[in-house]
């Protein structure tokens, strides 16, 4: 006989609608800022939650809807490239990273100069972007190498992609603060108005979180004909009606972003 227990199912029930109460009331972290390098890295569990197949690989959707949105307008212009890499788990880095080590071994480095030189071009497990979900790798003939910015489709690239949220995350000017060598080929999405700002300053990421960081507040109008307001909060905001709110740092403070109406 099943015996029904009001009293603790109405327990359970309140403390179903209070934890929604509370994640309905916590600010979403999206993560679109967050900072992901030598000295910033993710942990070997983290992965993200919605990634969507392109061409054999994985991305957020997020950034998949705006590749494919740049993609057509550059074929418009009789431009393509390919996806040569996007998301990466934490395990493939780290055979990455030692599969480049065993090569320079072969070549008779030895295993300090080995490791030492391979993190020059491959990060290691955790410093990686791409376990984000939100960087790909693109080339015209599967070359990944510095080249790529003296193609037509580097040079689009490099001019246009702000336009849908990308950003050269390695630029040439900029390999002193990044700490990796110029990349043209590899974009992260960090999504707008961010990167049309970067874009339009010179930034790259690092200075943006700094500048953000310092001026507390900017008004950025972009050319979708809308104007953001970007702000820094130095702990977890209650800004239910922002565009999107990401922390930089995987938690504390919070970069958050509002748009149109909310500015009225």
């Amino acid at each position: 006989m099943i015996v029904f227990n009001s009293l603790k199912f109405f327990r359970l029930l309140k403390a179903d609608i209070l934890l929604a109460l509370i994640l309905m009331l916590t600010p979403m972290d999206s993560g679109l800022l967050w900072l992901v390098n030598f000295d910033e890295r993710l942990g070997a569990d983290y992965a993200p939650q919605n990634l969507a197949h392109i061409n054999g690989y994985r991305i957020r959707s997020e950034t998949k809807e705006a590749y494919e949105r740049m993609l057509k307008d550059m074929e418009k212009v009789g431009i393509s490239v390919n996806l040569q890499s996007a998301y990466r788990p934490y395990k493939y880095q780290q055979a990455l990273l030692s599969r480049k080590i065993s090569n320079l071994q072969a070549l008779g480095y030895s295993k300090s100069e080995a490791q030492l030189l391979a993190t020059k071009t491959v990060a290691p497990p955790g410093a990686s972007e791409h376990q984000l979900g939100l960087a790909i790798d693109i080339s015209v003939d599967g070359k990944l190498d510095a080249s790529f910015g003296n193609t037509e489709a580097g040079t689009w690239i490099a001019n246009n992609c702000h336009h849908y949220g990308f950003i050269v995350r390695y630029p040439k000017d900029k390999t002193k603060i990044t700490k990796i060598m110029y990349e043209p080929w590899h974009l992260r999405y960090v999504g707008l108005p961010h990167s049309a700002y970067m874009y339009e300053k010179n930034m790259c990421l690092e200075e943006y979180i700094i500048h953000v960081q310092e001026a507390k507040l900017l008004m950025i109008w972009i050319d979708d004909g809308n104007y953001y307001k970007v702000s820094y909060s130095a702990k977890a905001p209650d800004a239910a009606e922002a565009l999107d709110m990401s922390s930089f740092e995987r938690g504390g403070a919070y970069i958050i972003t509002e748009i149109g109406e909310y500015l009225k």
